[in-house]
């Protein structure tokens, strides 16, 4: 079954709805979808619907939506905080995060960071990361569309970590597992922040800074990994022990 996402609309049972943009060419061009073909429709928010094409040509595809579908959410709400890295290796992870459940991304600029190029560049870049997120999202059946920020400073992101469980992988720490960490109970909130570091990894003045505002320092085993793996290789990590990759369904 196709799916969609259609945003900015609130979505109910009986309601007819029309793709727009993207979806709509790939709808009729593409899948020539025609009427009784059925589809997935999801809000971004997290809710989606069963629906059906009941009409379809080249200027306008509607569907009507029949019944809510189960949601394919995790009730563990991770913010990745990746710092840049090369080429299209950003590109890998934000795929890999949202195909992993994770909620937000802000992109991080380390001293080991690729040179941030800024002003349009950088929209440019974000851009592209919500199209990728929204392929990602509709691949893997999420109907919660990951949240993408703009490049930030290491510094200017410190102050929100005050409210959070904040886990910082590092090579250069030798003594806690990260595994140590996933075996406390789950965070009341359900909230977790994960800061991934550079190709090169964060020097120790950012990690000094990082456990000064409440990040806690891990290692995820006994070797280096590169920034894209240990991206994913925490956060799966993360949602097997408290999320919902073990398939219990809560938090313990």
């Amino acid at each position: 079954m196709h799916y969609f996402f259609i945003e900015g609309e609130t979505l109910s049972v009986g309601l007819e709805v029309a793709l727009a943009g993207e979806d709509l060419n790939h709808a009729y061009r593409v899948l020539r979808l025609k009427a009784g073909d059925n589809v997935a429709i999801a809000d971004g928010l997290g809710w989606a619907w069963k629906g059906q094409i009941v009409f379809s040509s080249p200027e306008k595809v509607i569907a009507c939506l029949n019944r809510e579908l189960p949601a394919a959410e995790s009730f563990l709400k991770i913010t990745l905080f990746q710092s840049l890295v090369k080429g299209d290796k950003m590109d890998l992870i934000v795929r890999q995060a949202v195909e992993l459940g994770v909620r937000r991304i802000v992109p991080i600029l380390t001293g080991r960071s690729i040179p941030q190029r800024g002003g349009q560049q950088d929209e440019k870049r974000v851009l592209r990361w919500r199209s990728i997120i929204r392929t990602a999202a509709a691949q893997c059946r999420r109907a919660y569309l990951t949240k993408i920020e703009t490049t930030s400073k290491l510094n200017s992101v410190l102050p929100r970590l005050e409210s959070c469980k904040t886990l910082v992988p590092w090579e250069g720490e030798k003594i806690l597992p990260i595994s140590r960490i996933l075996k406390q109970t789950c965070p009341e909130d359900r909230a977790v922040f994960l800061f991934i570091g550079p190709e090169g990894g964060f020097d120790r003045p950012e990690i000094e800074a990082l456990v000064k505002a409440g990040a806690i320092s891990v290692h995820l085993g006994p070797r280096i990994l590169r920034s894209e793996t240990a991206a994913a290789a925490a956060i799966t990590m993360v949602q097997a022990a408290w999320g919902d990759l073990t398939g219990e369904g809560d938090c313990n």
